[in-house]
């Protein structure tokens, strides 16, 4: 079937379902072509269907409002197009405002536990400081400097056994002094990170 204009607009404007799927035909590459330049990539692919969809609704409800000798019938389709575009885009943005009150602004930082960490950094210096020489240095390039077991067993002419144990027994006294508790079960590989 091809109608030309003026048959096309009388027969919608006579409500003739067989004109308005002609004219869905005719014109939908058309018409979604524009809206996905003005919608894109702002609005999904579904989004920009249903933009077309109302337009052809629109064109169905508004076609008495179309004048023939004002201009012709495509252009006045992507004009709807542009206005329906343009409102979906702007409902959009106005859709992703989000209002200050659903913002909840927590405030992770808490004085009184910056101040435990201090003194419980304190005292684990305090407690570092007052092994033996030979355990607090091995302490200190293990969990200071992160130096590996193997490595501070050759350093110290250590097996890495003997690593792990003073390591092992740094840590208990660590954990008993701060009285976070040393576990009886744990063994001295277990405690090394």
């Amino acid at each position: 079937m091809d109608l030309p204009q003026s048959a096309l607009v009388k027969r919608i404007k006579n409500e003739d379902v067989l004109a308005y799927e002609y004219m869905i035909n005719k014109y939908t590459k058309t018409i979604y072509y524009l809206a996905h330049h003005i919608l894109s990539p702002s609005l999904s692919k579904e989004d920009i269907e249903e933009c077309v969809s109302d337009v052809f609704l629109e064109a169905w409800t508004r076609i008495d409002e179309f004048d023939e000798e004002k201009g012709n019938f495509r252009t006045w389709l992507l004009m709807l197009t542009k206005y329906k575009a343009l409102t979906y885009r702007r409902k959009r943005t106005t859709d992703q405002v989000i209002a200050m009150e659903d913002f909840e602004i927590e405030d992770s930082y808490s004085l009184e536990k910056d101040v435990f960490l201090r003194r419980d950094q304190e005292k684990v210096i305090e407690i570092i400081n007052s092994f033996n020489d030979v355990d607090r240095k091995i302490f200190l390039r293990r969990f200071f400097y992160n130096e590996k077991i193997s490595d501070l067993a050759k350093a110290f002419n250590f097996s890495r056994s003997a690593i792990d144990n003073r390591l092992y027994r740094g840590r208990k006294m660590i954990k008993e002094a701060l009285d976070y508790g040393g576990s009886e079960n744990e063994s001295p590989t277990q405690s090394i990170g």
